[in-house]
């Protein structure tokens, strides 16, 4: 990225741009599913907009483990062009639960549901994407490290799994992008092989999207994945402010009491589903003004520095661990 200057990144007609992770209201918050949280309530139709006002040539939603906004959007609007699938798949190692979260770019229905039955476990689930020739990353490669792995060995692993990574994730930290940076770099330089180092907003929020994302070519989203894959691409843009992280759950937690009255009156749910939304609503408030969902999000990202911090004073020793036939 610092070797392009951004006047010829905005000038330069060849160069596409597409956000690679970006939610919409189909992205439910698993954790509290029957009190109808979501990780975003952007409609799927507005990103889009958002995406293409905002200069990007072509337009994916990532929500997780779900296509339905995709398909939703397609249904609304079949004659889209510069529109293709993606999802952003929560995956597993199984012998430590750990979790890795998996970028899933140009797939259809059928690859949509074998990948939810497979991901449980992350040593099936990357076989089949692979024989199906799926394009597929690692985002933020650092988020949901628990150090239930070995570092050496967990970035190791997931290097041999995948050729592509996010590299610049609007959401987190910058210490954190560059820390997945340098990784990749070092990887690409002394173990001569090529990476795709892409980025993407993900934005849960209308105000972040696109603002992240990845520069290739192609006159088509086909020939645009095709370059990705071959690594021809980089991540272009600038993280969240932390302040900017904090307001956006507050906005979220808005738009979850925002749509109170339409869950409520909707035939999509029983009277014991209504009961627990509104609890959860009740309940929401209190915390919100105790500031606890700002203390969470501080703890959060106080946890990304600090444990790419640590991986930074150990580089060296985890540069020599994922040497080739170590």
């Amino acid at each position: 990225m610092s070797r392009l200057d951004s006047t010829v990144i905005v000038s330069d007609p060849t160069l596409k741009r597409a956000d690679l992770h970006c939610h919409s209201r189909f992205s439910i918050f698993k954790y509290f599913r029957r009190a109808n949280t979501r990780d975003c309530y952007n409609a799927p139709e507005d990103v889009y907009k958002i995406a293409k006002e905002r200069g990007m040539s072509f337009v994916t939603l990532t929500d997780h483990d779900s296509i339905d906004g995709a398909l939703y959007l397609l249904n609304k609007h079949p004659d889209l062009k510069d529109f293709f699938i993606g999802e952003e798949v929560e995956t597993y190692f199984p012998e430590t639960g750990q979790r890795i979260h998996v970028g899933v770019w140009g797939l259809n229905e059928a690859q949509h549901r074998e990948i939810q039955r497979l991901r449980p476990n992350i040593r099936e689930l990357v076989p089949y994407m692979k024989s199906e020739r799926l394009l597929f990353g690692v985002n933020h490669l650092f988020q949901n490290y628990r150090m239930k792995n070995v570092a050496g060995r967990y970035i190791a692993e997931l290097l041999e799994m995948f050729d592509v990574f996010e590299v610049l994730n609007g959401a987190m930290a910058s210490f954190h992008n560059k820390m997945v940076q340098q990784l990749v770099s070092v990887v690409e330089q002394e173990h001569g092989r090529r990476i795709s180092m892409v980025g993407g907003s993900d934005a849960h929020t209308l105000k972040h999207v696109a603002k992240v994302h990845t520069v290739s070519k192609g006159e088509t989203p086909d020939e645009f994945l095709a370059n990705v894959r071959a690594g021809e691409c980089f991540g272009w843009g600038e993280e969240m402010r932390f302040r900017d992280l904090v307001a956006d759950i507050y906005l979220l937690i808005l738009a979850y009491h925002g749509e109170t009255g339409a869950d409520l009156r909707s035939s999509d749910y029983s009277t014991a589903d209504k009961t627990i939304q509104l609890a959860g609503r009740l309940a929401a408030i209190p915390t919100a003004i105790s500031g606890l969902p700002a203390a969470i999000t501080s703890l959060n990202y106080l946890k990304q520095i600090v444990i790419t911090k640590g991986i930074s004073m150990r580089f060296d020793r985890l540069r020599d661990e994922i040497r080739p036939g170590r």
